[in-house]
């Protein structure tokens, strides 16, 4: 019985012990932007030139500047974290040579019309409570504080697509109430298929420069979640083995933010079991619950060698710290069920033949490489979408059925 009265359960959840660092957990929030971004120097300098003419029009740039460039890409790119980025160290560089610049990032899901993002920007920035005010009105009163200030504004809007039509083209069309001395900028980041079938026709005229975003290689992958691993957690927590793992659930989706956010949900894992690391098994049930993919009655539809093929390598991937499996080991546990069941084993070829449907169904990541220059360049096996212990347990409930399994 748990004698613990409530208040002390309250201050042991609050102050024991933690696999993340002091202020580590906030590094893994899709809001932190990193001092150090990898693999997107590139597209830095190209965004920072667009905003040259800022830092070199007569008195600071009072006589006026405006321009709007795109970003495109799919999710998780970098094409939020690389504008946030360099914005913000825009706006440090423009402190130092005493130009007056404002910047704000909206993401369009949340704020979803031109006049919200107006008045939000009006409230939070200059304390404007320009609530019943109509997107006229809340235009004219930032055009007023701008030409006071004789100050600019760039403005990130994220997901730029879920705008209204007439609201994209009314920010497009929004340093024209400038008159001569534009001051408003704009960053629209967009998906590609949006970019090209609701976009690109609508603005391409007003738009200075695209920038196309590709996702990351593996070790690209694997080098910025290592980044992130060491700004979030304790130097015990984490292995190599698992940073591995995590960089190859995410370059199957080809989205960084999964490998991300696995990290940051197996890491609350842990804390929640009062485990003081990290294991291949949290790694699964943090990527399940990040992007669960897997049907309820995907089992029902495997034959009985494939069956028994999953559950060869779910058993080799339930043991302690073990993150992938060779297909020769694989092989091995496959004829040790077959002989447990008294079912003849099928050759080789044909257990390749059951790895390539589990696969191309979802249950197995594909066979990979190691990652470059750590050891091993085996083909390798893993499970990505449901924990070892968990496909173990649903498998053999099937096998059940057809075996008398004890």
């Amino acid at each position: 019985m748990n004698d613990k009265k409530p208040v002390d359960i309250i201050q042991d959840a609050l102050f024991s012990s933690s696999v993340f660092k002091e202020g580590g957990e906030t590094t893994l929030n899709q809001s932190y932007i990193p001092e150090n971004l990898k693999y997107r120097e590139e597209k830095i300098r190209r965004i920072s030139q667009n905003f040259r003419p800022l830092f070199l029009t007569k008195s600071g740039g009072s006589e006026g500047f405006s321009t709007n460039i795109a970003l495109t890409g799919p999710a998780g790119v970098g094409k939020t974290v690389t504008s946030r980025y360099t914005v913000s160290n825009i706006q440090s560089m423009a402190e130092k040579y005493h130009i007056k610049l404002y910047t704000d990032y909206k993401n369009c899901w949340t704020t979803r019309t031109k006049t919200s993002i107006l008045r939000s920007f009006l409230r939070d920035r200059f304390g404007v409570a320009s609530r019943g005010f109509s997107d006229e009105e809340s235009t004219d009163i930032l055009i007023r504080r701008l030409n006071s200030e004789q100050a600019y504004l760039i403005l990130i809007l994220d997901e730029v697509s879920v705008l209204p039509q007439r609201d994209i083209r009314g920010f497009i069309h929004l340093p024209e109430e400038f008159g001569s001395e534009h001051r408003i900028s704009l960053i629209m980041i967009s998906r590609p298929t949006e970019w090209k079938v609701t976009l690109s026709s609508m603005v391409s005229q007003r738009i200075a420069d695209v920038l196309q975003f590709h996702p990351y290689t593996l070790e690209e992958t694997r080098e910025i979640l290592s980044y992130r691993a060491n700004l979030a957690f304790k130097s015990a927590a984490l292995s190599e083995e698992i940073l591995d793992m995590v960089a190859e659930i995410s370059d199957q989706t080809k989205n960084l933010r999964h490998g991300i956010e696995t990290l940051y949900r197996s890491g609350r894992g842990a804390d929640q079991r009062r485990l003081d690391e990290i294991s291949p098994e949290m790694i699964r049930r943090a990527k399940n619950d990040v992007f669960p993919e897997m049907r309820a009655d995907i089992l029902e539809e495997l034959k009985t060698h494939e069956l028994f093929t999953a559950l060869a390598i779910a058993r080799r991937l339930h043991h302690k710290g073990i993150t992938a499996t060779t297909i020769e080991h694989s092989f091995k546990n496959y004829r040790i069920i077959c002989e447990e069941l008294n079912v003849r084993p099928n050759g080789e070829a044909a257990f390749r033949n059951y790895l390539s449907t589990l696969e191309t169904i979802g249950i197995l990541g594909k066979v990979t490489k190691g990652v470059k220059g750590r050891k091993g360049v085996r083909a390798r096996l893993t499970i990505h979408d449901v924990p070892a212990a968990v496909l173990i347990e649903r498998i053999e409930v099937f096998l059940s059925e057809r075996f008398q399994m004890t």
